[in-house]
C-alpha cells in the first residue's frame, strides 16, 4: 500500500587547522531517517543516500578523524570514529556521490567496494588510516584499513580482531573531464561477536548478495571477501557528464555452521551502474541526473545442501533488478537546495515475482 513519511537529518560539522595545511573534523549528528529496506518494501535496495539502522534521534559524535600532509603528494586521514573510505577515497562519481545535494538512493552514490569496511550499518564506527598518494599529475594511488569496532579492546573486535576492510585504488585522469578507477578492496566480516552483522554488498543489494552465507546470531558465519571494481567518470561537455561503475565480489565462507555452509564456499556477487548529470540545468547550481544499474546480484552460490529442492536453497538470485532513477536539484540559494525525484525498482529482491517499487522523494538541502 502507498505510504508517506517526513524525517530529518542534522549534522554540524567543526573544522580546526593547526598548521593551515592540515585539519581536525568532529561531527555532531542527529537522524530520524528510519532505513527505507526489507521491513518497509522487503529490500534493502530501495534505501535513501542518508537514512540510517539507528534512526533514534540522539545526538550523538558522527566522525573524528585527522587529515594531515607528508610532504608535498601524500595526505594522510587518521579516523577515530565514523571511518568510511568514500569519504577518505575519491569515488570517481563527482556529481552525484554527495549525500546533501546527489543521488537519492544509497545505490546511486558510488560503487558498493568503497563500503567495504562494512561500518556503515552502524553509526560512530570505523577506526583506522588512509592516504592519497599523488604519483604525478595524471596518476593517484590511494589506500587505507578501517576497522569496525577499532575502539573496542574486547576479544573479538578491536583494531586487528574484528571485521576490517582494506582498500587500495589507481585513479587515472588524463585531463580534467576524464577519470578512470581501478579498486580493489579486501574485508573479514566477523559473523560473530561484531554485532553478528555480515554486510558485504554496502547493505543494497538482496538479501543473498548481503549475506550469501546466511550468517546470524544463532549461526554466525565469518566472511572473508575480495573485490573488484572498475570505474569512470567523464565530462562530456560543461553541462553533461556520463559515469558508471562495474563490480565483481567473491565471499568466502570462512568456518562451516549447520548443514548448509563448509568452510571454503564461494559465492560470486556481480553489480553495475551508469549515469547522466547535467550541471547547471535550468541555472547555475542545479543538477540533473539519470541512474541506472543492477544492485549487487548472487550468480552462483556454494551454499546449501547437497539435495536441493529450489533454487533459493542455493542463496542464488534467479532473476534481475534494475534500478532506475531520475532527480532534479534545484538550487534556491547559496543556502538552500529542493530536490524532488523518483526511484523505481524493477524486479525487487532480483525475483520477478516481486511487485515494482515506486518511491517519491523531495529533499530539501539547507546548508550553512
Amino acid at each position: 500500500m502507498p505510504s508517506a513519511g517526513v524525517s530529518h537529518r542534522i549534522r554540524l560539522n567543526l573544522v580546526t587547522s593547526f598548521t593551515g595545511k592540515d585539519q581536525l573534523f568532529t561531527r555532531l549528528e542527529a537522524n530520524n531517517s528510519t532505513a527505507f529496506n526489507s521491513p518497509v518494501t522487503g529490500t534493502n535496495m530501495s534505501r535513501t543516500s542518508w537514512d540510517t539502522t539507528n534512526a533514534d534521534n540522539s545526538i550523538q559524535m558522527g566522525k573524528l578523524y585527522y587529515r594531515f600532509p607528508v610532504g608535498d603528494k601524500i595526505n594522510v586521514i587518521v579516523d577515530a570514529i565514523g571511518g568510511e573510505f568514500y569519504d577518505n577515497i575519491n569515488t570517481i562519481n563527482p556529481l552525484l556521490s554527495s549525500t546533501p545535494v546527489g543521488s537519492l538512493s544509497r545505490f546511486g552514490r558510488f560503487s558498493p567496494i568503497y563500503r567495504a569496511s562494512n561500518t556503515s550499518s552502524a553509526s560512530n564506527t570505523g577506526s583506522g588510516v588512509s592516504a592519497v598518494f599523488k604519483l604525478s599529475d595524471k596518476i593517484t594511488l590511494s589506500g587505507g584499513y578501517l576497522a569496525r569496532r577499532g575502539s573496542d579492546p574486547s576479544a573479538g573486535k578491536g583494531l586487528f580482531d574484528g571485521s576490517y576492510g582494506a582498500l587500495t585504488q589507481l585513479a587515472f585522469q588524463p585531463n580534467s573531464n576524464l577519470t578512470l578507477g581501478l579498486t580493489y578492496a579486501h574485508s573479514y566480516l566477523r559473523g560473530a561477536n561484531n554485532d553478528g552483522d555480515v554486510t558485504v554488498s554496502g547493505a543494497y543489494g538482496s538479501a543473498f548478495a548481503n549475506n550469501p552465507f546466511n550468517s546470524s546470531a544463532t549461526n554466525p558465519v565469518n566472511t572473508t571477501t575480495n573485490h573488484y571494481g572498475l570505474e569512470t567518470s567523464y565530462r562530456v561537455h560543461p553541462k553533461l557528464a556520463f559515469g558508471g561503475w562495474v563490480g565483481y565480489t567473491q565471499a568466502i565462507a570462512e568456518n562451516s555452521s549447520g548443514a548448509n555452509v563448509n568452510r571454503g564456499d564461494k559465492a560470486d556477487i556481480w553489480n553495475w551502474s551508469v549515469n547522466l548529470a547535467f550541471p547547471d540545468l535550468g541555472k547555475k547550481g542545479n543538477l540533473g541526473g539519470i541512474i541506472f544499474g543492477q544492485p549487487p546480484k548472487v550468480t552462483s552460490n556454494d551454499f546449501g545442501p547437497a539435495v536441493l529442492t529450489s533454487t533459493s536453497n542455493r542463496r542464488l538470485d534467479s532473476d534481475t533488478s534494475l534500478h532506475l532513477e531520475a532527480l532534479y536539484r534545484y538550487q534556491v540559494n547559496n543556502n538552500l537546495s529542493i530536490t524532488p525525484g523518483l526511484i523505481v525498482i524493477f524486479n525487487p529482491e532480483h525475483n520477478s515475482n516481486n511487485n515494482t517499487i515506486y518511491t517519491g522523494i523531495l529533499r530539501t538541502t539547507f546548508r550553512f
